[in-house]
């Protein structure tokens, strides 16, 4: 086990490098100026409110000036030291303001992986009893409707309902566990059809397997066979597409957080894009991307866990 957690820890190093690198390249390929934005709009040809000299001034003390390579070498070393830069905009360090927001953003991916991981294998087990039954037509007709579904237009639908029409939910104000309800129910429900459905194929797949029936055959308790022959491998698939639900989930909730006021980093990243406030979209693009990795990570060891079959050179 030792040997093959550490295999994959070498693999989600190089993951982690190549998705910095693919980042870097694609946010400094941008065709604007972020000096001339600090400044201020440009008119006429000729930068307001500031001199030539002060636009050199400042894009040498940003590190602007210098190669490519030079930039993206320097930012490689001070990002593996947790230095993620200072903002365009508000001249702060990057990890300072992100750091004040990822607790917020963290709580509300996790709850939705969580509301997620419920309805997902929940409505998938009840679907796999009696498959083309109606139980599972009901479920299946509410994973078409879910997956069809963009995450901003439910969260205005649950917010006009639930916050506006009848008053149940503040969504102002500090952030607290009655205020992630609907955001985190929004993520989680447009989120839930491939998990559900996954895992009612995996384990209608499992239960007509030769081990299940030879397990039937000694007489074995069927609650210990739902268990231990057919839940265990049936879950694997989708402990997958759990894991990589946390980087969806990420990059959904920058909508969803707007739409709810959420005090997370959605806002946060929206007002950097357009702003091109370098730092700020690459830290986040960084934290994202970190996230799915050890995401994946954690699956792949789970995996190793639950199938001796993947530890076996």
């Amino acid at each position: 086990m030792l040997r093959y957690a550490i295999t994959r820890l070498a693999i989600a190093l190089a993951v982690l490098l190549g998705a910095v690198t693919a980042s870097f390249i694609l946010i400094h390929a941008a065709p604007s100026d972020p000096v001339a934005i600090m400044f201020g709009a440009v008119r006429g040809g000729s930068q307001v409110g500031a001199t030539g000299a002060q636009r050199d001034a400042l894009r040498h003390e940003l590190g602007l000036d210098r190669s490519w390579p030079e930039q993206y070498f320097s930012w490689v070393a001070r990002t593996a030291q947790g230095d993620l830069g200072t903002s365009f905009r508000s001249r702060r360090p990057v990890a300072t303001e992100m750091g004040n927001r990822i607790p917020a953003t963290l709580s509300l991916g996790l709850t939705a992986l969580v509301v997620q991981a419920i309805l997902g294998l929940g409505l998938g087990a009840l679907a796999s009893r009696h498959p083309g039954g109606f139980i599972d037509h009901v479920t299946s007709a509410i994973a078409m409707i879910l997956v069809s579904v963009p995450a901003y237009w439910l969260g205005l639908i649950l917010l006009w309902t639930f916050a506006v029409g009848l008053n149940w939910v503040d969504v102002t104000g500090p952030p607290d566990p009655s205020r992630i309800v609907l955001p985190a129910l929004t993520l989680g429900l447009v989120m839930t059809p491939p998990v559900m459905r996954v895992f009612r194929t995996s384990l209608i797949e499992q239960q007509s397997r030769a081990h299940v029936t030879v397990a039937r055959s000694k007489g074995l308790a069927e609650g210990v066979i739902l268990f231990r022959h057919i839940a265990r491998p049936a879950i694997l698939p989708a402990i997958t597409l759990l894991g990589i639900s946390l980087g969806e989930v990420l990059g959904g909730a920058v909508i969803v957080e707007s739409i709810f006021s959420w005090p997370g980093l959605g806002k946060y990243l929206l007002d950097s894009i357009l702003a091109r406030d370098y730092p700020v979209v690459q830290g986040y693009m960084l934290f994202t991307t970190f996230t799915v990795v050890i995401g994946t990570l954690i699956v792949d060891l789970l995996h190793g866990y639950l199938d001796p079959r993947l530890r076996t050179p």
